[in-house]
């Protein structure tokens, strides 16, 4: 499965995408919400999103609601990862149809839970 990881940390996106690699996923990058949709625009087959909110140039909120416009993508599983965690910030992830929320430093064997979690179930027949 194809995944976007958004983070503006190069060590976080390091970290995700090695773990998330040695567990089978294919990982694309961007360091801020104006990359993140460049790289979906060009990679429709992507299917699940782990997004920082505090970036440059274009915040997480920003990028998800633009990724939300995009045909392909609205109603791509997003998990947010950041260092936040306010209940307005909380709030306004969840009005954005956002599944989960995990708080740095993130602890990375909990990402492939939060992943199965969030990922739709299989229609069945």
């Amino acid at each position: 499965m194809k995944v976007l990881v958004v983070d503006d940390s190069m060590t976080c996106r390091i970290r995700i995408r090695s773990f998330l690699e040695e567990n089978g996923y294919e990982i694309y990058e961007a360091d801020s919400g104006i990359s993140g949709l460049e790289v979906l625009k060009e990679n429709s087959e992507i299917k699940f999103i782990f997004s920082d909110l505090n970036m440059p140039e274009m915040d997480g909120f920003s990028f998800i609601e633009r990724a939300r416009n995009l045909k392909e993508f609205t109603d791509t599983p997003v998990v947010i990862c950041t260092t936040e965690a306010c209940e307005i910030t909380i709030e306004k992830a969840k009005e954005l149809g956002v599944k989960a929320w995990m708080q740095k430093p993130l602890k990375l064997s909990n990402m492939l839970g939060v992943l199965k979690m969030a990922l739709p179930v299989p229609k069945l027949g």
